[in-house]
């Protein structure tokens, strides 16, 4: 386990990041990514949109006042002293709060002031560098559109900050004000992470170990984890103050019906089994689903250990082991 994230290949990637231009399937990205971190070969696993932050504050020509609308909007609420009819006052222009214009940063004669939001998607990528399950750099990227949300002293008079920021859906204009940008998220070598992850858990096997160790059995390590899942990072502190680390494992395609199959006997599983597989696309799919808890009861894995001792063996040795561990002391991502 050699490769890890040191400052001078951060700050290359990040600027990497900022340079490049958001296009479909990302092109630009990617070839700036390759020459920021040579030997590490980026590939884009997944996209999740439809989310939204805070943006800035803007005149009626999108010219910027302050990048950011909520410390703005907080400064301007303690400035009016608390009075949401003198902000709105204020934002539509009205001579008796031209002063109070003046303190909270609005230009004179510009018409009501628009805020805005950060429209955006996150990118998750992935570069493998070893052999083991764990040993890739995952790649988080944000992509940011700003949009036109809506006008300061506009609707009704905010009773409070949150009033102020947040647009009611009639009010909401959606209009682009600027091109889409990426910018780094988050970078993380997932070996590294859970080598921290072991060493905060002593005495006991973390999930996401045990998960990984599964993998390397049933895989035979001719398929890399990166292709078919991603690793949900979280941070903590706990009742001590320590900080604490977690890692969940999120698949990279959408959910699928569980292999139940109406019948219970050996061949009728059998089948439904494999079924289940070949449509993932690697083995002992369903097995890994049902330890994410993606829908597959833990109730197959039971009839399989059944079966097999029975002597009813339709499983590889390996995948075998892997189902009868975790019958004995069975365990969740």
């Amino acid at each position: 386990m050699e490769p890890t994230v040191d400052r001078e290949r951060l700050e290359a990637i990040a600027a990497a990041i900022v340079a490049a231009r958001p296009r479909p399937h990302h092109p630009d990205l990617l070839a700036r990514l390759a020459a920021a971190a040579p030997g590490w070969s980026f590939v884009h696993r997944l996209s999740r949109g439809g989310w939204y932050r805070p943006g800035g504050v803007v005149t009626a020509r999108g010219e910027l006042i302050s990048p950011d609308l909520v410390g703005w909007a907080e400064s301007a609420w303690e400035a009016a002293d608390e009075d949401g009819a003198r902000i709105q006052a204020a934002c539509q222009g009205k001579p008796e709060e031209a002063d109070l214009r003046f303190d909270i940063g609005l230009p004179p004669d510009e018409g009501e002031p628009m805020a805005t939001r950060q429209a955006g998607v996150t990118h998750y990528l992935t570069a493998q560098y070893g052999q083991a399950p764990e040993t890739f750099i995952q790649l988080e990227i944000e992509e940011l559109r700003e949009i036109a949300s809506h006008r300061l002293g506009s609707g009704e008079v905010p009773d409070s900050v949150e009033d102020l920021i947040s647009p009611r859906h009639s009010e909401s204009e959606g209009r682009p004000l600027r091109p889409p940008v990426y910018r780094l998220r988050l970078i993380n070598d997932i070996a590294r992470v859970l080598a921290r992850l072991t060493l905060q858990q002593v005495g006991s096997t973390p999930a996401a170990v045990r998960f990984l160790a599964d993998w390397t059995m049933a895989q035979g390590g001719d398929t890399a984890l990166s292709d078919h899942w991603l690793m949900q990072i979280s941070h903590w502190s706990d009742r001590f103050g320590v900080e604490r680390i977690g890692l969940k494992p999120m698949p990279l395609r959408d959910y699928l019906r569980p292999p139940v199959p109406a019948a219970e006997d050996g061949p009728t599983l059998a089948h439904a089994l494999g079924e289940y597989d070949r449509r993932i696309g690697y083995r002992l799919a369903w097995y890994f689903d049902m330890v994410a808890g993606r829908g597959v009861p833990v109730s197959v894995a039971e009839l399989v250990s059944d079966h097999w001792e029975a002597g009813f063996r339709y499983l590889p040795e390996r995948h075998a082991k892997c189902v009868m561990d975790f019958v004995r002391a069975p365990y969740r991502t």
